[in-house]
């Protein structure tokens, strides 16, 4: 089994409001809870502190908030249609006939399957994502890792974003080694 994990940095920055909400509706969540999170989110603002002088306030019309309670689920929901497309494409991991080919816990992506040239034909789709805007976000500290022999996958180069990946013996995700 190899697994590619990606850190789509910055990807909790990068949700678009409106869009949020929609996708909040088109998933039938109670109107009041959309409209209360439009109104929550709709009243953010940020401002730079530069040498204890405090910028003008301006509106943020993107982002779910840092560390908030309901950010995982809120981008969860805004990535479930990245997560749908990756099963339709019949590639990853199954066990039996349940989809585990891609694990999502905010902006950590995991991208598990059999083979190398399944991972290549993932990473290739992942980046297609990113040049086209789907997946609006910067993707480090991206690495591979194999489970099981080990004898093999060395010699197999992986790209993304034209980047060369690399291989590791083990790997942290949500700050558990991973091995």
């Amino acid at each position: 089994m190899y697994g590619a994990f990606l850190d789509a940095s910055k990807a909790f920055d990068k949700v678009l409001h409106n869009g949020l909400f929609k996708k909040l509706l088109d998933k039938h969540v109670p109107l009041s809870l959309v409209l209360l999170l439009k109104n929550w989110y709709g009243c953010l603002c940020q401002s730079v502190k530069w040498n204890n002088t405090i910028g003008e306030c301006l509106q943020t019309l993107c982002g779910v908030r840092q560390g908030g309670i309901l950010s995982p689920y809120l981008f969860t929901l805004y990535v479930d249609d990245l997560i749908k497309k990756l099963r339709s494409l019949g590639y990853g991991l199954h066990i039996g006939s349940l989809f585990v080919g891609c694990i999502f816990y905010a902006d950590d992506i995991v991208l598990l399957s059999p083979s190398v040239l399944v991972s290549k034909n993932f990473l290739t789709f992942v980046n297609n994502l990113h040049l086209t805007g789907t997946l609006n976000s910067i993707l480090t500290k991206s690495q591979l890792i194999m489970f099981g022999d080990k004898t093999q996958y060395y010699s197999s180069k992986l790209y993304l974003n034209s980047s060369l990946l690399q291989w590791v013996e083990k790997v942290k995700y949500l700050g558990t080694n991973i091995v």
